[in-house]
């Protein structure tokens, strides 16, 4: 197999503050597998249709989505836009880049990063009762290099990552590595995977660098594997964030590219599970049915907005999902659902509970819309950012602002997304945590 290349520049040192003995990251060149904490919590599999810890009692995982921690999505950011619904996070990035500059743009997502998530968020998940989190990552934010013959990573874009295995270490908190932004774009949604907004091609399926892009994720995928093979804390992989395989290309390509990227990742870790979405985001399982790998869950996505059988979910919901979990053997995994009424979600989770299946509320932290679609913690946009953030989302007619305007919206955007200056709905918080 190919050797996986590192950054050394990305290389943290934890131990003294969890108190936990971390193996040290990998240097530039070297194919050995990375870091990471290897006591509690015990590593996670899948077995008999259930997720189970290293003692093999049943864990239902309760778990929240820390979207737009290191992947920005425009109507997370910014309210009032359609268009930031079709925004991708790339060109959101690259608007910053285009009133600040390259450099006070880094900073700034560099400083997002630190304010967003911090231990305390974990802490407090966990005090909440979560034991879970879904860490979505985009692939061309967390590597400076991807090639099939090695993978360098970004120092700053892949250390919050590494943070969050050893907050989850620390706290007792699951992470779930999800790669929600494959290189290419896996489906035609710009917010979901990254491709242009003048341009819906997933050049993961399309086009003359498609095999090319399926190579940068099977490699990816093996690096990521090798850097966290030890790491207890991490849940399990999420290979492919809602595909969406467009007219003309076989189903038999979803399940092929997963194959190979399995094959990658047990080259150099045969222990974490393996966590697969069917196609036609994350619905549609009948072409990865006959996975081969033992320690493999399935994840589906369901919105009350897209779907008309959950708009009042019962147990004919899940019918399907139900019949896949006793025809495989394996799990069931609900990887998204949100953006509705404390009622609906309310009732997402009582039914879930009542079948065995885990969750993952969608998102986590946003911009306040109301209560109409209440989250966990609901940022309070400053004035200055409310003014800025329709330019960067893509809003129609917005003006662009100037480096002076946009330096003071950021920075006092930068205290609001502080969860200490959020408003918390402590009562979904617990409902969402399965109380």
């Amino acid at each position: 197999m190919q050797s996986s290349l590192f950054d050394g520049a990305a290389v943290i040192d934890l131990a003294r503050k969890i108190g936990l003995l971390l193996a040290a990251l990998p240097l530039l060149g070297s194919s050995r597998a990375a870091t990471a904490p290897v006591t509690s919590p015990a590593m996670l599999h899948a077995a008999g249709g259930a997720v189970l810890d290293q003692t093999g009692q049943p864990v239902l995982l309760r778990s929240v989505n820390l979207s737009p921690w290191l992947v920005p999505e425009g109507y997370l950011m910014a309210q009032g836009s359609f268009a930031a619904l079709a925004t991708s996070p790339s060109e959101i990035r690259q608007r910053l880049v285009d009133v600040v500059g390259p450099e006070k743009a880094a900073a700034f997502w560099r400083d997002w990063t630190a304010a967003f998530v911090d231990a305390n968020d974990f802490r407090n998940l966990r005090a909440d009762g979560f034991n879970c989190v879904r860490l979505p990552l985009n692939a061309r934010f967390i590597t400076s290099r991807i090639e099939p013959g090695g993978v360098v990573f970004d120092a700053a874009g892949i250390a919050p990552v590494d943070q969050a295995v050893s907050w989850g270490a620390e706290t007792g908190v699951y992470v779930i590595l999800d790669l929600h932004d494959a290189p290419g774009g896996q489906g035609p949604f710009s917010t979901v995977s990254d491709v242009p907004s003048f341009d819906h091609t997933p050049r993961l399926w399309q086009g003359p660098t498609a095999a090319e892009n399926r190579r940068k994720t099977i490699a990816l995928w093996r690096a990521l594997a090798s850097r966290y093979a030890g790491a207890r804390s991490v849940g399990g992989y999420d290979l492919l964030n809602e595909p969406a395989l467009p007219p003309g290309v076989a189903p038999a390509e979803l399940a092929a590219l997963y194959n190979a990227v399995i094959e990658a990742i047990r080259s150099v870790d045969r222990d974490h599970m393996i966590v697969l979405e069917g196609d036609k985001y994350a619905r549609d399982f009948s072409m990865i049915r006959s996975v081969a790998d033992p320690n493999v869950m399935y994840e589906f996505h369901e919105y009350r907005m897209f779907n008309p059988q959950w708009r009042s979910p019962t147990v004919a919901s899940l019918a399907q999902l139900l019949q896949l979990r006793e025809a495989t053997g394996k799990p069931v995994w609900l990887g998204e659902f949100g953006e509705s009424s404390f009622a609906w979600q309310a009732q997402v989770v009582s039914l879930l509970k009542a079948n065995g299946i885990g969750w993952a509320v969608w998102p986590w932290k946003r911009i306040d819309f109301g209560d109409a679609l209440p989250v966990i913690e609901a940022i309070e946009p400053p004035e200055p950012w409310k003014r800025i953030s329709g330019y960067l989302a893509g809003r129609r007619f917005s003006r662009k602002p100037s480096p002076a305007e946009a330096e003071q919206a950021t920075s006092e955007m930068l205290v609001a997304i502080r969860t200490s200056n959020c408003r918390k709905n402590q009562a979904l918080a617990s409902t969402l945590a399965g109380h």
